[in-house]
């Protein structure tokens, strides 16, 4: 810890916890008991995803009066961390994937160039819509508080944390897995690690929010909108592919060492 929390501090990341906390426990409830489960794009599933966004714009309001200071503005000296957080997403499903259907894990099934073209284009960008108000949580605010609190990598550790517990009732009591839990659980975990330093790291060199918005886009729509529908799975293909299997587990694993490895902080 780099400095003991202020007054205004415990106040802000209190009043975020507890605007969380709350809305997300009636949404569980809500999605779990509904048995929709969270695919194809519920209102419940939006819901729960904006509930960090709006949480972190109550409290920013209530306590500071202002939503400023979160990150809003795009630099285009820092395009570059753009350009990653689409492409790399893109990159890791090619190898896992293409690995799976080289090895005869899984099948490629049959493809419409438009269709998938249309979902890496337009389907990112509707996606940014739902991750923002995730982003504006994780990234825009408590990456934001937590940095000068604590070192980088206590800030990715909480984060993460954070981030997979906020999707554990989801794996455990609804149809957000891959047909195991505890497999699901663990890949899910440290593929969420990875993810949360590759888009700390994005932010904090882009001082914006808005490289993880893409980022977390990017990895939705081709995890599940191109690469999932486009492979015909066999008996153990989801443990190699899709959010809960090891390969995308690995990929952001592997992203996030080499970051630490290169990091100041």
């Amino acid at each position: 810890m780099r400095s003991a929390i202020s007054t205004a501090a415990k106040k802000k990341l209190s009043l975020f916890a507890i605007f969380t906390v709350l809305p997300c426990l009636f949404l569980y409830s809500c999605i779990i008991y509904s048995g929709a489960g969270v695919n194809g794009g519920s209102v419940l599933a939006l819901a729960l995803m904006w509930v960090p966004g709006l949480a972190a714009l109550i409290t920013k309001l209530t306590v500071d009066h202002t939503v400023r200071g979160i990150g809003w503005r795009i630099h285009r000296a820092s395009l570059h961390s753009f350009f990653a957080a689409y492409l790399l997403p893109f990159g890791l499903c090619l190898i896992v994937y293409g690995l799976a259907w080289l090895t005869g894990l899984g099948r490629r099934g049959e493809s419409s160039f438009p269709q998938y073209i249309t979902f890496a284009t337009l389907g990112v960008l509707l996606s940014m819509a739902a991750s923002l108000g995730e982003e504006l949580g994780w990234r825009g605010f408590l990456l934001t508080e937590l940095r000068p609190l604590f070192s980088g990598k206590q800030v990715d550790d909480i984060i993460g944390i954070l981030w997979f517990f906020y999707h554990v009732p989801l794996i455990v009591f609804s149809n957000y897995n891959n047909g195991s839990i505890p497999a699901s659980l663990l890949c899910f975990f440290v593929m969420v690690m990875g993810l949360t330093v590759l888009a700390d790291h994005l932010c904090i060199r882009a001082h914006s929010f808005w490289p993880a918005v893409l980022l977390h886009a990017s990895h939705n729509v081709f995890v599940q909108s191109v690469f999932d529908p486009l492979t015909i799975n066999g008996p153990y293909t989801q443990y190699l592919t899709s959010e809960f299997g090891a390969g995308l587990a690995v990929g952001y694993a592997v992203i996030a060492f080499l970051i630490s490895r290169h990091s100041k902080d």
